[in-house]
């Protein structure tokens, strides 16, 4: 059975090569993949940034060495880290 969920992670890195970001958050250990095709409301082309706050709507069927997929990903600007913040 698949499970799925919506939650808030980081974005740890983004790879221009496989066209996609890795995301960390508590309910997808290890990384969910979230390839440029499924970001929303992005201003920056469909590229994310390490650091960056996201929406993630998710799914455990595995992507690009990763346990977690991304369905769909919405970067949150109202939620963004701040140095010493």
């Amino acid at each position: 059975m698949t499970r799925s969920g919506t939650t808030l992670g980081t974005v740890i890195r983004w790879d221009d090569a496989r066209g996609g970001a890795v995301i960390e958050a508590t309910e997808t250990p290890g990384g969910c993949w979230a390839d440029a095709s499924v970001i929303e409301h992005s201003h920056s082309g469909g590229v994310l940034r390490a650091g960056q706050v996201v929406e993630l709507d998710w799914t455990d069927v595995p992507a690009q060495d990763l346990a977690f997929s991304a369905v769909r990903v919405v970067p949150r600007s109202d939620l963004q880290a701040t140095v010493g913040g």
